[in-house]
């Protein structure tokens, strides 16, 4: 039986049994993968898994379970969400599932017949690509990974909903280590696509390599550098954009009045450099799909203007407590892993974050600067996003003084604020790449501070 069927059936039986509305969710997911141990490659294997989820719902009471079907029937998950349904608190916020809206677009479109009948052979020559690209006498691959995943998906709900999609997502993950003499360095490498053959495995090494290598020349950081200009690689700062972001224009953040932005529709919120885009139908999104998680149709939606706070992003359960539309961001999957994600359900979340570049170049934006640095690697880029404050160990690093790159520096942190920062001088690149859920550009963010040992 496909997931569309699954999905009539266990609707059809909630119906039956008394469900003032109910929806299904249904998924089924291919991944293959392979690993890196020590320069070799080791066969992770395949997996192709199935799974519904189901929301049981009577008056305001809401009961969700989720599973595999493996072991028990529909019929079996119906009559456990109803039980949870009626044990549960009336939930007062919940208004109604989603009526259905004609979806644009090809249910296929997203989805590469590459990268999803890719088996671990060619994942295998692929990843070893990485390794053979990046080895020399001092540059070793101790661990890595390669992940290609294809899913179908479908939503039924008892107000008509009706629709699915699918797609594919390709991701890697590598780290080199260089020695040299006693002295030790390390290189972070990872790669994001919908489509396997447009990945650089090759070039991806060759980077790798060169980080690994820089590292060893690097030296610490002594000094306290005061309003100084931090220019993040696109892997860097794409994760505290995101999350700073994405927090501060959820729906359900401005709901709770939890977000910094919650009364600041129309205005001026970060500096004029600064365009964002949630865009569920990216033509790079791992996530673009032609309807969301709860089969609302995906759209591109301009959060951000020159600066200017232009909208909020929704699911149907927080946009109709503000008796507004969704935006088609009611998300269960994830860019890094789509398994298991019948087993919840769908919540406020973006698509895919694209930041708007600008004609400048890296090197035109390091040629503006004073002083600063120039950051390829943290050990994890993170960011309070209710306060914007952050302090990030830097690992990977050159200094920039007056327009030019310095020598390269460890054992520092970099320290502030982002909400102050973005609405600083902000430049912001011409060289967008893809990070999970992102498409972002190199970004100088003003205002920081750079602390050494």
């Amino acid at each position: 039986m496909n997931i569309a069927d699954i999905a009539d059936k266990t609707l059809t039986l909630a119906e039956k049994s008394g469900a003032t509305q109910a929806e299904v969710y249904a998924i089924r997911v291919k991944t293959a993968t392979v690993y890196i141990d020590d320069n070799l490659p080791k066969i992770g294997g395949s997996m192709v898994e199935s799974g519904i989820g189901l929301k049981y719902i009577i008056g305001k009471q809401i009961g969700f379970t989720s599973s595999t079907l493996a072991q028990e029937t529909p019929k079996d998950v119906v009559e456990r969400a109803k039980s949870l349904a009626k044990v549960n608190n009336e939930d007062e916020k919940f208004v109604s599932l989603p009526e259905p809206k004609k979806a644009s677009g090809s249910a296929d479109q997203f989805h590469d017949h590459a990268t999803a009948s890719a088996d671990s052979t060619i994942l295998m020559e692929k990843a070893m690509e990485v390794v053979t690209a990046a080895l020399c006498d001092i540059v070793t691959v101790p661990n890595g990974s390669l992940r290609t995943s294809s899913a179908t998906f479908h939503i039924r709900n008892s107000l008509g909903v009706d629709v699915g999609s699918k797609g594919t997502i390709a991701f890697g993950f590598f780290t080199a280590k260089s020695e040299d003499n006693g002295v030790v360095g390390e290189g972070v490498q990872r790669c994001w696509s919908r489509e396997i053959n447009s990945i650089d495995f090759h070039g991806l090494g060759q980077m790798l390599k060169e980080q690994a290598q820089s590292v060893l020349k690097a030296k610490p950081f002594k000094e306290t550098w005061e309003e100084s200009v931090a220019v993040l690689a696109p892997s860097e700062g794409t994760e505290m954009v995101y999350n700073l972001i994405g927090f501060a224009v959820s729906g359900e953040n401005v709901n709770k009045r939890s977000s910094p932005w919650s009364d600041k529709m129309g205005e001026k919120v970060t500096n004029e450099n600064i365009t964002v885009i949630d865009n569920g139908l990216s033509e790079r999104g791992l996530l673009s799909s032609i309807v969301d998680d709860e089969g609302v149709p995906t759209q591109r939606t301009t959060i951000l203007e020159k600066g200017v706070l232009r909208s909020y992003i929704f699911d149907s359960y927080n946009a109709n407590q503000l008796e507004m539309q969704s935006t088609g961001n009611g998300i269960r999957r994830i860019a890094r892993d789509l398994a298991g994600r019948f087993s919840s359900p769908a919540t406020c979340a973006g698509t895919t974050m694209e930041v708007k570049p600008s004609s400048k170049s890296v090197d035109d934006i390091i040629g503006e600067i004073k002083r600063g640095i120039y950051v390829e690697h943290f050990a994890w880029p993170i960011v309070d996003p209710l306060s914007g404050n952050f302090s990030n160990e830097i690992r990977n690093a050159r200094v920039i003084e007056n327009g030019e790159l310095g020598d390269p520096i460890k054992y520092a942190l970099w320290v502030g604020n982002l909400y102050e920062s973005m609405n600083g001088d902000v430049l912001v690149g011409n060289n967008p790449e893809i990070h999970d859920k992102r498409v972002m550009p190199t970004i100088a963010f003003p205002n920081t501070e750079i602390v050494g040992q």
